[in-house]
């Protein structure tokens, strides 16, 4: 896997030699002999870069972002190609392997042209994909749901990309034995930055569930069910990256689990039950032997199956104490996302059952304050929720909106039919549209995470 420092290097080369082409392309008129050849540099420093994975550069909280990678160091490129993306409204560009270098000529092109827009929907480009969010002012007969639905695009490229770096340090574990501090820590950066900059519209992708890459998904699925928590009660932002790290970290005691054991289909035997309650104490003493990270992560990897009461749960305490209460708020996003999971040994629940689940156990296995936090901030419907409106059309919601009725996916007619072209809806904005109650999406044969993805 590549060092974070010597890919954002990478990257940042490529940004310079984008600056000076479209400085060039600015001074001069099209055909010019100086132009030339002018994208070749840059489309084969993107054509070697991007063979292994696509690039997208967004800006997030204010930051200059590469693949989830903040730029922390502000030189005069990155400052200048961020410039050039916010003067244009711009917060993503994705290039996608398959990238020719005449589409980099097309996209250099276009950029510099005042008219970008325009000519950009005139070319033929498959590689290259822009994001673009509209101001209220600016929109101009663009539609709430298509900006939204960008915003979401963004969004989704950013989050794809932790769940990425989180299989990478899993695997660079699992190979070598050492966890990486650094590459733990910007990747729960990256989460945190586009959790601060828009809380619901991140929120939303921990519902996105992969089943083949559970473990990685889970990590990044519990940091951000965790730091939402946290945010809501009020925690800085160097105790929500604390925060982050630990609930990213709470389950890496796994990895020395056997695969035959963690991904068994039918009930485990007592003694692969004794193997696999191990894993907080062998959790706990990898992140304590690793240099660098925060010694909350240890913590909260050894007490997060150790009920609230400390009337349950593994491994037994020597000494009754209280939880630490970066514990208790992870243990809730942990067992809300398990629970809302398909697994070898169970389907999962919808938001509404895990939820009531999660309800039950107030008082006993978690703490009943940050239960009910946790329920207020989901909401009433939580992201992934089939409901039936009263239209008697059904929709999956989509969206929070706090303190308002959410934004919802369409996906069948009032008449039952599946449509083939489903529509987002602001319910907030509705006077004929209301959820009328919940529907179980398994009657309709309906995958809530394919259409919310």
């Amino acid at each position: 896997m590549e060092d974070k420092g010597l890919f954002l290097e990478r990257v940042e080369k490529i940004l310079m030699e984008m600056n000076m082409a479209l400085k060039s392309f600015q001074l001069y008129p099209p055909g010019h002999p100086a132009l030339g050849n002018i994208g070749e540099k840059v489309g084969g420093l993107l054509q070697e870069l991007i063979r292994e994975r696509d690039l997208n550069i967004s800006i997030i909280g204010g930051d200059l972002v590469a693949n989830g990678i903040p730029f922390l160091k502000k030189s005069g490129v990155i400052e200048s190609f961020k410039q050039e993306m916010e003067r244009r409204r711009i917060e993503g560009i994705s290039f996608l392997k398959g990238l020719e270098r005449r589409e980099v000529e097309e996209f250099i092109s276009c950029f510099s042209s005042s008219d970008w827009q325009k000519h950009w929907q005139e070319r033929e480009v498959k590689h290259i994909k822009i994001g673009k969010i509209f101001s209220t002012q600016e929109r101009s007969g663009i539609k709430d749901e298509e900006v939204v639905s960008e915003q979401e695009r963004v969004l989704h490229k950013v989050y794809q990309d932790n769940v990425h770096r989180s299989k990478e340090i899993i695997e660079k574990i699992e190979d070598t034995g050492r966890l990486e501090a650094e590459e733990v820590n910007s990747t729960v950066e990256a989460i945190l930055r586009s959790l601060l900059k828009d809380r619901f519209a991140f929120l939303n992708l921990s519902s996105i569930k992969d089943y083949d890459n559970y473990t990685f998904t889970h990590c990044v699925d519990t940091c951000i069910l965790s730091l939402v928590q946290g945010e809501a009660l009020g925690f800085s932002r160097d105790k929500l990256l604390e925060l982050g790290v630990a609930a990213f970290l709470h389950d890496m005691g796994k990895i020395l689990v056997p695969k035959h054991i963690l991904n068994k289909p039918s009930r485990l035997t007592p003694e692969e039950e004794l193997i696999m309650r191990e894993h907080p104490i062998n959790g706990a003493k990898l992140l304590r032997e690793t240099k660098g990270i925060t010694p909350f992560a240890a913590i909260v990897a050894f007490e997060h199956h150790i009920h609230y009461n400390l009337s349950g749960g593994y491994p037994k305490l020597r000494q009754k104490r209280r939880l630490n209460l970066f514990t208790m708020v992870v243990s809730i996003a942990d067992v809300y996302d398990a629970l809302t999971t398909l697994r070898p040994y169970r389907r999962p629940l919808l938001p509404f059952q895990a939820i009531e689940a999660i309800l039950k156990l107030a008082g006993t296995q978690f703490d009943p304050f940050l239960v009910q936090n946790f329920v207020h901030l989901l909401g009433p419907y939580p992201v992934g929720s089939f409901v039936r409106l009263s239209t008697n059309e059904l929709a999956v919601v989509c969206r929070l909106n706090p303190g308002r009725a959410p934004w919802v996916k369409i996906i069948f007619d009032s008449e039952g039919r599946r449509l083939e072209q489903p529509f987002l809806v602001d319910l907030s904005a509705q006077t004929e549209r209301k959820i009328a109650g919940y529907d179980n999406p398994l009657f309709k044969g309906v995958s809530t995470e394919e259409i919310i993805e």
